[in-house]
This record gives C-alpha cells, sequence and structure tokens, in this order.
C-alpha cells in the first residue's frame, strides 16, 4: 500500500503524536508499505511534504502548520499515487486530508489522538469553546472519513456519546522495544551530578497543568521528609516550567530537582534506563499528549525495565495492570502515591520482579510491530470501501485558476509573435493600456 500520513506534528518535534507517526512510518515499512508524511517540519528526504509552520517563541517545540497551498499537495499526492489518507489531527492537516479525499476519491482514515475537551482552557476567554461544541466538532470531523482510531477504549465510548457514526478501531501505539533495550551512551547521574546512593525518580511528559507535575514535586517533598535519598528529574517543557520550578523553591527541594527540557528520543532512553523508578499522576490526559493519553511514557519506562507508581486515570488504566511491573492508585492521593513509592525503593525483591515482569508485559502486549499489523488491516478496510463522500468545501479552485492565468501572458505573446499580426497587436495593446 501507499500510505500518506497528514499530521500537524512531526519528527524532531518531541510528542507523542510525533512519535506514534514516526513509529508506524517504520513499522509499516518493514511490511513492505510506502508511507509518506504531510507535515509542518520533518526530516528532508522524499516520503515528507513539509508545508511549513509558525514556532512560538514561549514553547518552541509547539508549531502550528500554515495553511499551505493545496495545488503541490495534491500534486504529491497524485506523484506518489497515495491509496489511503491517514490523518493524525482534525484542524489544520486535517482539513487538508478531508480535501484531498475529495478531490482525488482517496479513502481516509483518522486517529483522534487527543480527548479535545480536556484542551478548552488553552484558548483564552471569552473564545473558549464549550465542552458541547468542541464535542460535537469531533463528531463532524469523524463522521466525514472512512474509519476512526482510537488510541484507547475509553476514547472509542467518549466518541460514539459524542455521536460519531462511522466505524471506531481501537489501536493504541506500539513501543520501540529495541530502543529501551539497548545500551547506554552516558551516566545520566555523572551528566547531572547525583550521587550514587541517590535513588532517581523520573518523570517524562509536557509540563501543563493537566499532567499534574505539582503533585509529583509534592511527593518527593514528602519522601524527603521521610529521609529519602532521592532526586527527580523531570523531563519535557511547557508552559508551567517556570511555575513548577518556583514551586520546588518555595518547598526547599530544589536540590533535589533537574528540569532538562525537551531531549531527543534516543537520548530519553538513556533517562529510562537508568532511573530507579518512573512517577506520573496526571489525571486528564491528552494525546498531544498522545503519550499520555495512552499511557507511552510509561510503558517505555517498563520497556527499559523501570518500574511505575501511577494514577491510574484514562489512558494509564487503559495500558497499565497493577502488579504487571507497575503500581496503581485510584487517584492522585499524597498518603497512597508516596506509599506505593516506599513499597518499591525499600523492597528490593518486589522491585526486581516488578522490572522484569514488567519489560515482558510491554514486549508481549505494546510492540510497534504488533500494532502495525492492526493498524494495516484498518488501511485495507477502508480501501476496500472506498473514498467516503462529504461536503467540506474547500478553496483550491481559486490555486487553478491562478495557475492558468500565469500562463495567459505567455500565449498572448505567443500567438502576436506569430504571422504578420504582430505590429498591429502590440499597438492595439499599447492604446489599450493608455486609454
Amino acid at each position: 500500500m501507499k500510505i500518506a500520513m497528514f499530521t500537524d506534528t512531526y519528527i524532531p518535534q518531541a510528542n507523542g503524536v510525533a512519535t506514534s507517526v514516526s513509529l508506524y512510518k517504520r513499522a509499516l515499512e518493514k511490511l513492505g508499505h510506502e508511507v509518506y508524511v504531510v507535515a509542518p517540519i520533518g526530516p528532508k528526504d522524499d516520503t515528507v511534504f513539509a508545508i511549513g509552520g509558525i514556532q512560538f517563541k514561549w514553547e518552541q517545540n509547539h508549531i502550528v502548520p500554515n495553511s499551505g497551498r493545496l495545488l503541490p499537495l495534491l500534486n504529491f499526492t497524485k506523484q506518489k499515487k497515495i491509496e489511503v489518507i491517514h490523518s493524525h489531527a482534525p484542524f489544520a492537516l486535517g482539513f487538508r486530508g478531508l480535501t484531498v479525499q475529495r478531490r482525488l476519491q482517496i479513502p481516509h482514515v483518522h486517529t483522534y489522538h487527543t480527548l479535545l475537551v480536556e484542551y478548552r482552557h488553552y484558548i483564552p476567554k471569552p473564545l473558549t469553546p464549550s465542552a458541547k461544541s468542541v464535542e460535537e466538532f469531533s463528531a463532524w470531523f469523524c463522521n466525514m472519513v472512512n474509519r476512526v482510531i482510537a488510541p484507547t477504549e475509553k476514547i472509542r465510548h467518549e466518541l460514539l456519546r459524542y455521536g460519531v457514526t462511522r466505524p471506531v478501531d481501537v489501536i493504541p501505539t506500539g513501543i520501540d522495544v529495541e530502543l529501551f533495550e539497548s545500551d547506554n551512551d552516558f551516566d545520566i547521574r555523572k551528566h547531572h551530578n547525583i550521587g550514587n546512593k541517590s535513588k532517581i525518580l523520573l518523570f517524562v511528559g509536557r509540563l501543563a497543568k493537566e499532567k499534574n507535575v505539582v503533585f509529583v514535586i509534592q511527593v518527593l517533598k514528602a519522601l524527603l521528609e521521610k529521609k529519602y535519598d532521592l532526586h527527580l528529574i523531570i523531563v519535557g517543557d511547557g508552559p508551567e516550567r517556570a511555575s513548577l520550578k518556583q514551586l520546588a523553591t518555595e518547598l526547599g527541594v530544589e536540590s533535589s530537582v533537574t528540569f532538562t527540557g525537551y531531549m531527543p528520543r534516543k537520548v530519553l532512553a538513556n533517562y529510562y534506563r537508568q532511573a530507579d523508578l518512573f512517577v506520573f499522576a496526571s489525571e486528564s490526559e491528552t494525546q498531544g499528549s498522545e503519550s499520555e493519553t495512552q499511557g507511552l511514557v510509561v510503558l517505555e519506562s517498563l520497556a527499559a525495565g523501570t518500574p511505575v507508581v501511577a494514577v491510574a486515570k484514562m489512558g494509564i488504566a487503559d495500558v497499565l495492570v497493577d502488579g504487571q511491573g507497575a503500581l496503581l492508585v485510584e487517584e492522585s492521593l499524597l498518603s497512597k502515591f508516596t506509599e506505593k513509592v516506599e513499597r518499591l525503593l525499600s523492597d528490593a525483591s518486589l522491585y526486581e520482579t516488578m522490572a522484569k515482569v514488567g519489560k515482558e508485559y510491554v514486549v508481549k502486549n505494546w510492540s510497534i510491530d504488533a500494532k502495525a499489523l492492526l493498524l494495516q488491516e484498518v488501511y485495507k478496510k477502508a480501501i476496500e470501501e472506498g473514498a467516503c463522500d462529504h461536503d467540506f468545501r474547500d478553496n483550491v479552485w481559486v490555486e487553478i485558476m491562478f495557475e492558468e492565468m500565469k500562463s495567459i501572458p505567455a500565449k498572448i505573446f505567443e500567438s502576436i509573435n506569430s504571422g504578420g499580426v504582430k505590429r498591429a497587436t502590440i499597438k492595439h495593446l499599447a492604446r489599450s493600456r493608455r486609454g
């Protein structure tokens, strides 16, 4: 198959959706498919069509796609003989996917990565949309494609509640197991000047309010007061970074917390492998944060052999099983969460068992290669069905008219240069311009 993935975010951006698209591209190519990516940015090769984007000064990992011209995209899609579109956001590139679907009659699969209702607060008042309007928008978009993919069963139920009538398949993004089994490139303790006796707690994710990193820092404070020798490494960036650093200072734990910012996945794998425990307390996961919607970050930790303590909400509850490499709590209650961390830190036998069982659990249930086989079947069903009709409109006719008009002057002068009408025609044009 020849597949085009339309995504608002792609590598080298560091987030769950970009990672998901990159992993699936590689896994599908291993199965013999041709996979192309349409995104704001990406590696410079023949398989990526970059439309450009605007980078936020205050959050440089976040890029808003340009609208991009439609004709070059349509030509790219025709040239590559794309058989199925797979969109990964119902916005800029999602709309482009709908246009290509309609213009070229290509089947369209959409992954609903993000619970958009959880992100309404990023749109300032009075422009903040209501939850109902976001749900209706989500249903509207999903009902215009052939098939929808939900990363978790809970998100599938949400979409059905919104009014999605198209088939919804549940396929979580798989884990690149090989990456987390490789050798370490460097010693994170030496890199961050952390003592050999200190236990390292790790958090990975976007530093935003919904990720509940405040709670993680409070957990560190509570354990330090119990005389545990700990150091918390927070990997990621976001709008709450400054306030979180301020909180660490206010709580008197700043010397025990390291903020690394974003980092490439190959580098990040070193942190997963060398940390002693992964802690995660988000209660409203989303997949632009796909990593948290389906719990990719916790699964990556297990794949690296590092046990997890987490709040069992949304995507985390869908992917982790209590006792299978992780200890879970139902709510972010400080006493219960710290109790789970203490159990793993103080019981060496339990820790070793959890590390071993967790890695086996991921290999068996969450490898990217296994999930790519499921995705392949969804594509086949969409292709068998044929492009789904919809009434989404675009303005590509303006571009077509513009392209045609560019050739008009050349055609005029080509005609006036042929035969004896040359001089008269030029004089006529000159008179016309003057008067």
